[in-house]
């Protein structure tokens, strides 16, 4: 059970398509790599390396395109010596003109990536020389270059804040689920992540229920929805209908 995943905007360099084959396939499989960076939040910034599925017919974005990503990962120990991988699984070009002066004008200012994952802690958790900052390795894996390749991470809380001041730390050898930004290289290897979230000794976990909710008619059409309808609602589906909603009342508060 592990994971490596990272959200965010990423501008590329150096596109090329690039044909592959998977070990004992004759079926090529076309992908477009570009040049990238990691930008953290001290400044620094790392060489990544994307990789993304490439359609029939399709071309590489011109260099400064700025792209939102949604990829799996790995870092290695190694960096910035060793390549930092990325394998798109979702990657939405911002419209215009890249070599306009005005293009990222129109990008939302979100420089810093959010990093998500779900690992193994591989050693006692320690504090750092502020004395109040609390930090621990993970080390997760994921599908990237069509193998499972590891990641290598520091995360990094401040107990001093109020936020955190009652987070218990990871015991060694349990499995975490972190959310959080890069901010620098770890000394022990990897990358530093500073934490925004984290659940503590994750395991299997089956529930017989589920909630959610689903889109209903408005006066003006659009891709996303703001408010939800008083109560919620849920899909009420006839196979031989078109689906139409209802809306369930809020259950009693004891």
């Amino acid at each position: 059970m592990s994971a490596s995943m990272v959200f965010g905007f990423f501008a590329l360099a150096n596109g090329d398509r690039v044909k592959t084959f998977r070990t004992g396939s004759s079926v090529a499989t076309y992908h477009c790599v570009y040049e990238t960076t990691i930008q953290c939040t001290s400044g620094v910034v790392f060489p990544a390396m994307l990789r993304v599925y490439s359609p029939f017919n399709d071309v590489a974005l011109p260099d400064n395109t700025v792209v939102f990503v949604s990829a799996k990962m790995s870092i290695p120990a190694g960096v910035p010596r060793d390549l930092i991988l990325l394998e798109g699984i979702s990657v939405v070009a911002v419209p215009g003109d890249p070599s306009l002066d005005n293009y990222e004008h129109s990008v939302p200012d979100f420089p810093y990536p959010m990093v998500v994952g779900l690992g193994s802690v591989t050693a006692p958790t320690r504090t750092l020389a502020d004395g109040t900052s609390k930090a621990f390795d993970v080390l997760s894996s994921d599908y990237v270059r069509d193998t499972r390749m590891t990641s290598n991470v520091c995360c990094v809380f401040d107990s001093a804040r109020p936020r955190w001041a009652k987070t218990p730390v990871p015991n060694q050898n349990s499995v975490v689920f972190y959310v959080g930004r890069f901010s620098d290289a770890a000394s022990t290897g990897g990358l530093q992540v500073d934490l925004e979230s984290i659940a503590l000794n994750v395991g299997v976990v089956e529930s017989k229920t589920s909630v959610g909710t689903s889109p209903s008619s408005v006066s003006k059409k659009r891709k996303f929805m703001a408010v939800a309808p008083k109560g919620g609602c849920v899909p009420v589906r006839d196979l031989k209908s078109p689906p139409t909603y209802s809306i369930k009342s809020p259950m009693p508060m004891n």
